[in-house]
């Protein structure tokens, strides 16, 4: 049968650390710590030890490590990073299954301490774990054999940006750093989405580990005549000693997140060993310097300054280091976020980014057609199908998932129904890619469906301007002062991309989109002090740039011969006449082609306008095979969209935009949409129907 929605069932979350491993059970908003049941820790360490044929995990792996150090294993997740197999007793063992085994104990203690089957996971993952990494599948391998088909995954700094303790809201589109300190230290440069933030650009590097050693080396050097004969003995005496001397610099180091200074013994017999702040600064100096330039270059790489970082994300036990925050600070003057106990803030956050799983319920397309198919429109265009919940010959009512699918980032998204019927057949098997709009099944509807209208899909606002490229493929949007241009999908109103000019001085004030003779669509923009920028929107480029030398008062563009001609707030002396000055440049080069000086100079511009009349948007259209027509009408001073059968005139379709001024209607090329651009007092909107 059709399962329920997924908003109120628990979810164990799992953040797999190199050294320890954090795991939570969030339902909706509701977050509990999955304690360690040998020490009542929110963290487990991350560690197996095979006692015959029962591996024990976390605490008790550690506490009969000793006994035989051969057949004990650390840093589970590692394995999987560089695909090594961990060595344990006579052999070796691939760390998915280790992972495997040690999710099961696990999720068992979960549903022990909440009281409840857990059926749904979310893990965290490094951030270079990029879409289609084969590391995501041995990942995803490994949560199926623990008895999770549908796991999700996101990465470990998406999921620190959505911690609640961060205490930061970067606005929509805001540019954002994120340092995770672990075993690794990870940067990470993001471009801040409502839904998902965008990566933008990673690096890692072994910064904790390197630290960690530098410790140890200290250790030895400071104890000669103990520490470096126990490291180097041969056999299990050895391996206990390098055990015992990892577990014993870490647990110093952490101390200091709250001490001037830390001091303890090694082993009875053995003088104290002392670290305090000061030479913890010292010894990470190598790590932070690396963490400094990683910023820098990151930054620089993707064509941002510092100035343009709305902040820095710190997070990771070495966040707690005394002077990395401080660094970061004085190197970047820009805010840096670090949360309370900011080893636990990938897990917090992924709990609060699993709470969004209700939001990644797709609707069923609505068929414009009896025969009731069953297609979706995947936000990421593609994903793979996971599993269909019901089976041919079932019922489902309207809203029921019938089947899951997974994101290139390993996001599950929820397929569901948008009507009530009775499921015909499967077209689509699990484990096949499915494109959006693509016919996944079929399905008898339980009533018959009467009175289908053109559903509207999207409906998206700007305080500037909208244009249907000519061959009415995308959608682009810019505002009025042309600080950014985006091509959308005209399916979803998805973001395509982006372009974001970055000007020497003040930012131009002014832009609008037009199309030069080859078909390009380009940014012109301009301030008040005559700067002209020509942008090639596709490839981010400037084509051209020139100056008027005196504020523009109209500009106007003729896309034919892809010439550009400015009124400016100039007046020229003739004998004892004044008169108006304009000047023409041509946009390829930059260069002038004629200085105009005269009396009513508009007359000389025909050809030229203050918009692009190349778009696909009209007054009237027809769709690509003619069968449709569609018109903006005037009733009663309202505006409304008629959508109508082009060979009989029958009205199929009216909608009021009672706010409207003027209206312009368009077809997409595949003729699967109708859209509306309308005018208002609020700025400019694009109406989005499926016929």
């Amino acid at each position: 049968m059709a399962e329920s929605t997924p908003a109120h069932q628990p979810t164990l979350i799992v953040d797999f650390g190199t050294h320890e491993t954090s795991a939570v059970v969030a339902t909706g908003p509701v977050v509990t710590p999955v304690l360690c049941p040998m020490t009542g820790a929110p963290r487990w360490p991350s560690a197996v030890f095979l006692d015959h044929e029962t591996l024990l995990i976390g605490a008790a792996a550690q506490q009969r490590r000793d006994t035989r150090p051969r057949w004990y294993a650390s840093g589970l997740r590692s394995s999987v990073d560089t695909g090594t197999p961990l060595p344990l007793g006579e052999g070796q063992v691939a760390g998915g299954e280790l992972l495997a085994r040690y999710l099961s104990v696990v999720r068992a203690e979960a549903e022990r301490q909440h009281g409840e089957r857990i059926e749904r996971l979310a893990m965290t993952v490094p951030a270079g774990y990029g879409p289609l990494d084969p590391r995501r599948e041995a990942m995803v391998a490994m949560a199926a054999e623990a008895g999770f088909p549908a796991a999700e995954l996101v990465s470990d700094a998406v999921a620190a940006l959505r911690d609640p303790l961060l205490r930061a809201d970067p606005a929509e589109g805001a540019i954002v750093l994120v340092c995770d300190l672990g075993a690794s230290w990870t940067v990470t440069l993001h471009r801040m989405h409502a839904e998902h933030p965008i990566q933008l650009a990673e690096d890692t590097c072994s910064g904790g580990q390197s630290l960690d050693s530098i410790l140890l080396q200290d250790l030895a050097a400071t104890l000669p005549d103990w520490v470096p004969a126990a490291l180097s003995a041969p056999g299990d005496d050895g391996l206990r000693a390098r055990f015992t001397a990892a577990d014993f610099v870490r647990r110093l180091k952490h101390r200091l997140a709250a001490d001037e200074q830390a001091s303890d013994w090694l082993a009875a017999g053995v003088p104290p060993y002392s670290l305090d702040r000061a030479a913890l600064d010292r010894f990470a100096e190598p790590s932070v310097r690396w963490l400094l330039a990683s910023c820098r270059a990151m930054i620089a790489r993707s064509g941002f300054t510092p100035g343009e970082v709305a902040g820095i994300a710190l997070v990771g036990g070495a966040a707690k280091l005394p002077g990395v925050g401080k660094a970061l600070r004085l190197e970047f003057g820009r805010p840096v976020w670090q949360p309370a106990e900011p080893e636990l803030a990938v897990v917090r956050g992924a709990a609060r980014w699993a709470d969004r799983a209700s939001g990644r319920r797709i609707a069923a397309v609505p068929p414009a057609w009896r025969l009731e198919p069953l297609a979706w429109t995947l936000p990421t265009g593609r994903a793979r199908l996971v599993r269909w919940t019901v089976g041919p010959g079932e019922s489902y009512p309207g809203g029921a998932v019938l089947a899951q699918v997974r994101s290139d980032d390993d996001r599950i998204f929820d397929l569901t129904a948008a009507r009530e019927g009775i499921m015909a057949e499967h077209r689509v098997r699990p484990g096949s890619f499915l494109d959006s709009d693509v016919i996944a099944g079929m399905a008898r509807s339980v009533k018959v469906i009467s009175g289908d209208r053109p559903n509207k899909r999207v409906q998206l606002r700007v305080d500037g301007e909208w244009l249907l490229s000519p061959d009415r493929s995308v959608l682009v949007e810019c505002p009025s002062t042309g600080a950014w241009v985006r091509t959308r999908s005209i399916a979803t109103g998805a973001v395509l991309s982006e372009l974001r000019p970055s000007y020497p001085g003040p930012e131009p004030e002014h832009g609008r989109v037009f199309v030069a003779p080859d078909g390009s669509l380009t940014l012109v923009a301009w301030d008040p002090q005559g700067r002209f920028f020509v942008w090639d929107i596709a490839s981010g480029l400037l084509r051209s740039q020139f100056r008027a030398g005196a504020k523009p008062l109209t500009v106007l563009v003729n896309e034919t011969m892809w010439r550009l001609i400015s009124e400016l707030d100039k007046v020229v002396h003739v004998g004892r006449y004044r008169r108006d000055v304009a000047m023409m440049w041509d946009l390829s080069t930059g260069a002038v082609v004629e200085e105009m000086v005269g009396e009513d100079l508009h007359r000389r511009f025909g050809g030229f306008a203050d918009h692009s009349g190349a778009d696909g948007f009209a007054a009237e259209t027809r769709s690509p095979n003619g069968r449709l027509l569609a018109a903006a009408r005037q009733s009663a001073g309202a505006v409304a969209v008629s959508l109508q059968e082009a060979e009989t005139g029958q009205e199929l379709f009216r909608a009021d935009l009672s706010s409207a001024r003027s209206v312009r209607t368009a077809f997409s090329a595949d003729g699967q949409h109708l859209l509306a651009c309308s005018s208002s007092d609020e700025g400019s909107c694009v109406d989005i129907w499926r016929v």
